[in-house]
C-alpha cells in the first residue's frame, strides 16, 4: 500500500468482507487490503454449491410500492447503501409486497449453537438487511440456509445485532486506515482450515515473538489447508528429483 492509500478507506465495504473481519481481522486485511487469495477444500466447495444461485433471476419491485402484492423471488441481487458504506450480493431475496427477506447460502451444516449460526454469518446477513432498509424496503429478518444439512436459520435483525455489525464496520475501517496488519490469532482452531494460513503463518509469528520476548515458546503446528482437487505425488526412484 502507498502512503496515500493508507489514509483512504473504501466507500463501500462488501458484506462478505465484514464477515471475514468478524471471523479474523488478520484474514480480512490479507484478503481485502493486500489482495491475497488461495483456494482450499472449503472455498472450492462453497463456489461449487453457490453456482445455482449466482445467475440473476426474478425481479425486485421498487421500494414503497404499496400496490405491489406479488410474491418476491429474486436471485443474485446487487445492492448498496451509501450512508453506512456497504454493498452486498444477495443470494436470494424472498418476500411479498414491500417486505423482503435476504437468504444467504452457506455450504456447511448448521452449527449446534443457541443462535443457530456463528457471529460472522449473522453479521453478514445483518449487513444485507441494513442495505435493504437503507433502500426503502421493510426487512426485519434474514435467513441463513445451510446446504449440507438443509437447515434454514432465521436471524432477527434486532438492535443488538445491528449495533454489533456497525461496530465491526467502524473497526474494520480503522484497521484499513491504519495500514498495519492485525496480529494472528493465538492457537486458534480456525487456523487449520484457513486457506491463507500459509501466508498468515500464525504459529511461526507467535514463535518468533516468544523468542524475542524470551517468553514461553508456542508449538508450531504444520498447518496445510486441504485441497480435494489435488493429488499427492510420490517420488520413489533413487536419485530422482522434482523441479517446479
Amino acid at each position: 500500500m502507498t502512503e496515500s492509500s493508507v489514509e483512504e478507506t473504501p466507500d463501500l465495504l462488501p458484506a462478505r468482507m465484514l464477515n471475514e473481519y468478524a471471523y479474523c481481522p488478520r484474514l480480512f486485511y490479507l484478503e481485502y487490503v493486500q489482495g491475497e487469495w488461495r483456494d482450499s477444500v472449503d472455498t472450492l466447495e462453497g463456489h461449487s454449491r453457490h453456482k445455482h444461485v449466482e445467475k440473476e433471476r426474478g425481479n425486485l419491485p421498487a421500494p414503497g410500492d404499496e400496490n405491489c402484492y406479488d410474491m418476491i423471488h429474486a436471485r443474485s441481487v446487487y445492492l448498496s447503501a451509501e450512508r453506512p458504506g456497504l454493498i452486498a450480493k444477495i443470494d436470494l431475496l424472498e418476500g411479498e409486497g414491500n417486505f423482503v427477506r435476504p437468504v444467504d447460502y452457506k455450504h456447511g451444516s448448521k452449527p449446534n449453537l443457541p443462535e443457530g449460526a456463528y457471529e460472522p454469518e449473522r453479521v453478514q446477513i445483518c449487513v444485507q438487511g441494513l442495505i435493504l432498509q437503507e433502500n426503502g424496503y421493510r426487512c426485519d429478518e434474514g435467513v441463513l440456509y445451510f446446504i449440507a444439512s438443509k437447515d434454514r436459520v432465521t436471524v432477527t435483525l434486532d438492535e443488538a445485532l445491528k449495533q454489533r455489525t456497525l461496530t465491526l464496520l467502524a473497526d474494520a475501517r480503522r484497521v484499513i486506515g491504519s495500514g498495519k496488519i492485525p496480529p494472528p490469532l493465538l492457537d486458534s482452531p480456525k487456523c487449520p482450515r484457513c486457506s491463507l494460513v500459509g501466508i498468515c503463518l500464525p504459529d511461526e509469528i507467535h514463535y518468533l515473538a516468544d523468542l524475542k520476548d524470551e517468553g514461553k515458546l508456542v508449538e508450531v503446528r504444520r498447518l496445510l489447508p486441504a485441497r480435494d482437487d489435488a493429488l499427492p505425488c510420490y517420488v520413489q526412484e533413487q536419485g530422482a528429483s522434482v523441479k517446479g
